[in-house]
């Protein structure tokens, strides 16, 4: 921990509103910098009243308790106010990314039903501008300002996830978690006011409230980027050392590009969660700094459980209970299970969700009666097996179910189904991961490249499979079920798009696409990010490429040329 400050001496409310709680650390640490991005910054009494000025406007809009309030807006300090505001106001915001294909947005705008937008200019047509304004400061808004009193079990915020009908659900999360979960991480993660947090999730996640609302509690500074910043290897390694951060949030998965890119700086707090954390990341990025290995999920406002400091020995745990929070290991009839037996892993406490947004159904499925609390508590099934290590703390073994987690992202694979069924041609579809990417087994007289507009189309990038993978039929066992485990490993022999490479440059950005990639050959007019590649293994081919040819090349160049006919133009044009 780089800190030299004292904690603030102010306690986080065990059940109070976020509002409530960002403004008792404004009042304690008003000149402090609450946010930051780029050449901006604003400390907690701007950022306050910057929000107060907004929140008085959605008021008068009608915007109050049980009301929820779209913000369809790219990651900026304006996304952190318009949040703030109608936390304030007394409304939940539902964050829409403006980059979701059409389809997606119009189905979550229909679902969440809000009762206004709030957008940038030009980001979303007929939404409620949002920009930073100057004027003197502006006053919290007690109840009296509201609509109605703000309670801890109103919403706070809607978060849209994969569903398995083929359709993402909204959960529906209220106030009363939010300090449990800020009270836990500024403990655990040792936050203080001059501390530095990178914002790594996509606001349109719930994993970004795991990052503003314990910087937020310790009083430190919120560190917001580009998502072109933040790609994993020399951009973010870049942004962590130039911004000075002292703590960040990743997926296991981001930590290999960064390997590769120098690594990240010793001394800083490192928590990793999304996805299942492998012995050999563990044992790698443990030393040097505090590693943390957290899990949950959105049910139950993003974290669950979380580790203490790892060692870096044997099998990485998800830890034990945070603050408040009470988890069960029970057997297919709800019976609690011997120590150090594997069962379903069920939650309860302050942070559960109401629910599914207008999914009784659903909701009624997942957040069972409590039969361990006081009548009318409830629990989660989170479908997860875990079991009781030796030394207490909870162990990762699997699911259930057939939900896969894939570079961080929560995936349904029955919405991914859906959406390929959808597409002529196809007769039947199967997903799944291999090697922390999204495969397709498809049956059907159709080629991946008919598959991928379409899905582009409806499927927001993180959902659309990395490799589709042709089959005569589908495995099946005995009872007639598809048989996931008889699905073939992917295989290497794909058939390249275009003609075949030509010059030297081209030849030998093949091979290196080619080699990333982990296929047999690529043509020139191959797209990085249609036949596999993302983010991540962007990075990779990247840093492929320069120790190659001793040249600086931006990860942002390849993005706007990622096929091995335009890259080579572009470099054949800086060696000139």
């Amino acid at each position: 921990m780089t800190g030299t400050m004292v904690p603030l001496d102010h306690a986080v409310p065990e059940a109070c509103t976020t509002p409530a709680l960002f403004e008792a650390t404004a009042a304690a640490v008003p000149d402090r910098p609450a946010v930051a991005m780029g050449e901006t910054t604003l400390t907690y009494a701007e950022l306050n009243s910057q929000a107060n000025r907004l929140a008085r406007r959605l008021v008068a809009h009608g915007v109050g308790p049980e009301r929820l309030v779209v913000l369809a807006m790219p990651r900026s300090i304006e996304f952190v106010v318009a949040m703030l505001a109608v936390h304030k106001a007394g409304g939940a915001y539902v964050p829409v990314d403006p980059d979701y294909p059409e389809e997606r947005r119009r189905h979550m705008l229909e679902a969440a039903s809000a009762h206004c937008l709030l957008g940038l200019p030009g980001q979303a047509p007929a939404a409620m501008g949002v920009a930073l304004e100057a004027g003197p400061p502006e006053p919290d808004l007690a109840d009296q300002d509201r609509l109605g009193p703000l309670l801890p079990d109103h919403p706070a915020y809607v978060i849209f996830t994969s569903g398995s009908t083929g359709q993402p659900k909204g959960v529906v999360v209220t106030h009363r978690g939010i300090p449990n979960l800020a009270a836990d991480y500024v403990r655990r993660q040792q936050l203080l006011p001059d501390s530095r947090l990178l914002a790594f999730a996509s606001p349109s996640f719930d994993a970004a409230v795991a990052e503003f609302w314990p910087m937020w509690a310790a009083g430190g500074c919120l560190v917001l980027a580009p998502a072109s910043d933040l790609i994993p290897g020399e951009p973010l390694a870049a942004l962590v050392r130039d911004q000075g951060i002292t703590h960040v949030t990743l997926p296991p998965s981001a930590l290999a590009p960064l390997e590769e890119a120098g690594g990240l700086p010793a001394g800083l707090t490192l928590l990793v969660a999304g996805e299942a954390c492998p012995a050999p990341v563990a044992r790698r990025w443990a030393r040097d700094r505090v590693m943390i290995n957290a899990y949950g999920p959105t049910e139950a406002t993003v974290a669950v459980t979380a580790s203490e400091p790892l060692t870096g020995e044997g099998t990485p745990p998800i830890g034990r209970p945070i603050t408040g929070v009470r988890t069960y290991i029970l057997d297919n009839q709800l019976r609690p299970v011997p120590d150090g037996k594997v069962g379903e892993l069920y939650t309860t406490g302050p942070g559960l969700a109401r629910g599914y947004l207008r999914r009784p159904t659903t909701t009624a499925a997942r957040f069972l009666p409590d039969p361990f609390g006081s009548p009318g508590d409830r629990m989660y099934r989170t479908g997860d097996r875990v079991r009781v290590g030796s030394d207490g703390q909870l162990l990762f073994v699997g699911r259930v179910d057939d939900q896969l987690k894939v570079r961080g992202h929560r995936i349904e694979p029955g919405e991914v189904e859906s959406a390929l069924l959808a597409v002529d041609g196809v007769a039947q579809a199967v997903v799944t991961a291999h090697d922390n990417r999204l495969v397709a087994y498809v049956v059907g007289a159709v080629s991946a490249e008919d598959l991928l507009p379409p899905l582009r189309k409806q499927l927001p990038a993180y959902l659309v499979p990395d490799l589709v993978v042709g089959l005569p039929s589908l495995p099946t066992s005995p009872n007639g079920k598809v048989d996931r485990a008889a699905l073939p490993a992917p295989g290497t022999e794909r058939a390249a798009a275009g003609r075949a490479p030509r010059t030297p440059m081209e030849i030998l950005l093949a091979e290196l696409f080619a080699e990333v990639l982990g296929v047999s050959s690529v043509g020139v007019e191959d797209s990085f990010f249609e036949i596999g590649g993302h983010s991540l293994l962007a990075t990779r081919l990247v840093s492929r490429i320069r120790e190659s040819l001793q040249i600086r090349l931006r990860v942002q160049a390849f993005f706007d040329a990622p096929t091995v006919a335009r890259l080579a133009k572009v470099l054949e044009g800086a060696l000139t």
